[in-house]
């Protein structure tokens, strides 16, 4: 060898680990950006998408333009399954698209719950699911000529929703698909960008391990095919757990022996810079009053799950008062008839639980004035959910201060009948004799499902609140909020 070529080659070596250190730096800085910054944001924004997708879910469900999954909470999710594509007849649009929606609202749910969203929780495959699933609608190019079926189908029916619909729910439907169309560009952004530095890092990976590696012949770097050869021998014994992507591989030797290394190595380390935003994003004002209205809506959905839970109890009651029809028990009934007396009270008493401390009171209730109650608050709550009816009407043109207390008050009214039911339930099971358990009919699910809407409605009472103090002291602070 003579003297120029190994100063070449000293010269090559020299370059090649500054490369290295520049990979090295660039993907730790990257690392830090990406889990401090860029990866929050993506799950911020996946719980945007989740909430805009389950308003709409709701919206079209109470105004009969889909039928609910009957199965939804059946069904177990352990993995990103993105909603079934495939074209329908026209006329089941209302079961099928209500099915899909649901499931695309689940996969979101479960996304925002038990994903965790750092550098080493997702891999390349996990990250490309979940770009899938945020495009697999297309928000973005929201149309009912959209190439893709369920934006068709989905754009369809938010359309026939706009018909005769009050402004409440014309303003959820924009505010819904703006911040839908917001969420995904910025989940795409933020996944593309995961995508780079997983690719940079996977050939990072493979240079420490393989090419650092003192087996590793240095004489391969000044030939592209050599290169290639001498990683692909040694890949199985040092990354015998790693898969061997072919394409990756090939840029590696491409940024040590391709004439124009020099500019293959300046677009790796650009797909690593860290780049701060500099445009200020406007910050979007918040619609309180949507934000009442729709935790309005959500206490209107335990109209339909009082009218089950009434139907239960009706048929238990007959179950316990037919247990009592003895001929004494006819004999007294004839005998209040014969001097016009009145029926006596049939008290039941109830054992309630407190779900904080598990703490133990019991309560008499006289049955028939407890289940007039029941019917009363069904048909109450069913009155306001028609957004159209003139009750929400009502509700709707009162003060944010009124009806923040109306949600209040009904919020408790509701949680103090959701344990006596609970009790009654019990009762009902301990009181029958043996002989008719089988015809007691539970109530647990009804119960549970109630519960879930009273938590989800409160959340609602919460975030709303939340927003209302926030803009309180901004303007303590003297702080004007369309200003930001």
């Amino acid at each position: 060898m003579d003297f120029s070529q190994k100063s070449y080659d000293n010269r090559s070596m020299s370059d090649n680990q500054t490369f290295f250190g520049a990979l090295e730096t660039a993907i730790a800085e990257k690392t830090e950006n990406l889990n401090a910054k860029v990866l929050p944001g993506v799950l911020s924004n996946f719980q945007l998408l989740h909430t805009c997708v389950k308003n709409m879910y709701t919206m079209l469900v109470q105004r009969a333009l889909i039928k609910p999954d009957p199965y939804k909470l059946e069904k177990k999710i352990t993995e990103i399954v993105l909603p079934d594509e495939s074209t329908y007849m026209e006329n089941e649009r209302s079961i099928v698209m209500g099915t899909r929606f649901s499931d695309y609202e689940s996969m979101l749910e479960f996304v925002c719950t038990y994903y965790k969203f750092s550098t080493d929780r997702l891999d390349l495959a996990q990250t490309k699911r979940l770009l899938d699933l945020a495009t697999c609608i297309d928000w973005r190019a929201f149309s009912i000529n959209s190439s893709k079926v369920n934006t068709r189908g989905l754009a369809t029916l938010v359309n026939e929703a706009h018909v005769h619909a009050p402004q409440m729910v014309l303003s959820l439907i924009s505010d819904s698909l703006n911040k839908s169309s917001t969420a995904v560009s910025a989940i795409y952004s933020g996944l593309t960008d995961l995508v780079n530095f997983k690719r940079e890092s996977y050939k990072f990976e493979v240079r420490k391990k393989v090419l650092e590696n003192p087996a590793f012949d240095k004489t391969t770097l000044s030939s592209y095919s050599a290169e290639l050869a001498e990683i692909k021998r040694l890949f199985p014994k040092l990354l015998d757990k790693k898969q061997y992507y072919a394409e990756l591989i090939q840029e590696i030797a491409k940024e040590d022996c391709s004439p124009e290394k020099e500019q293959f190595r300046q677009q790796a380390l650009s797909r690593l810079r860290v780049t701060e935003k500099t445009v200020r994003e406007v910050k979007q004002k918040v619609n309180t009053r949507a934000m009442l209205l729709d935790t309005v809506l959500s206490l209107s959905a335990l109209a339909p799950q009082y009218e089950q839970v009434i139907a239960k109890i009706d048929s238990n009651h007959a179950v316990l008062i037919s247990e009592h029809n003895g001929f004494f028990d006819k004999l007294k009934r004839a005998l209040r008839q014969a001097f016009n007396l009145k029926a006596a009270q049939e008290e039941y008493e109830l054992v309630i639980v407190n779900q904080k401390n598990e703490a133990r009171t019991t309560k008499k209730i006289e049955y028939n004035t407890f289940f007039a109650l029941l019917v009363r608050k069904q048909q109450f709550l069913q009155s306001f959910a028609d957004t159209q009816g003139d009750e929400f009407r009502k509700i709707a043109a009162a003060a944010e201060e009124t009806v923040l207390g109306f949600v209040n008050r009904q919020l408790a009214d509701n949680w103090e009948i959701l344990l006596q039911l609970n009790a009654l339930d019990e009762y009902f099971k301990s009181q029958v004799a043996a002989a008719d358990k089988d015809k007691i009919k539970g109530m647990k699910m009804e119960l549970v499902t109630m519960k879930n809407t009273l938590v989800k409605t409160n959340q609602k009472r919460a975030e709303y609140v939340a927003v209302i103090e926030e803009k309180m002291q901004m303007e303590k602070l003297g702080i004007d909020e369309d200003a930001l």
